[in-house]
């Protein structure tokens, strides 16, 4: 009767540890990339720290003081062509 019990026992331990996702499978949150003045190619912490945005040929630009948003507007496809793909 206590091998029936073990036997049992270690059948339940067996299965319940298969629906267990492996740890390798778990994903680490990505990182988000960097957002870059195209202006002065200051990194910005984040979009709500960012003082403006243009969009130029349907990419969003952030930038990182009230200066640089004008100069873009004024001559974006200069900027652009420095900025670094983002």
């Amino acid at each position: 009767m206590s091998r029936l019990l073990l036997s049992a026992a270690g059948l339940l331990l067996l299965s319940s540890s298969s629906f267990a996702a492996p740890a390798h499978t778990v994903k680490a949150a990505a990182k988000p990339a960097a957002i870059i003045c195209p202006v002065t190619g200051e990194k910005i912490a984040s979009v709500k720290d960012a003082i403006g945005s243009s969009v130029y040929k349907g990419k969003k630009y952030y930038f990182c003081c009230s200066s640089c948003k004008p100069a873009f507007d004024a001559s974006p496809a200069k900027y652009v062509k420095t900025a670094a793909v983002r």
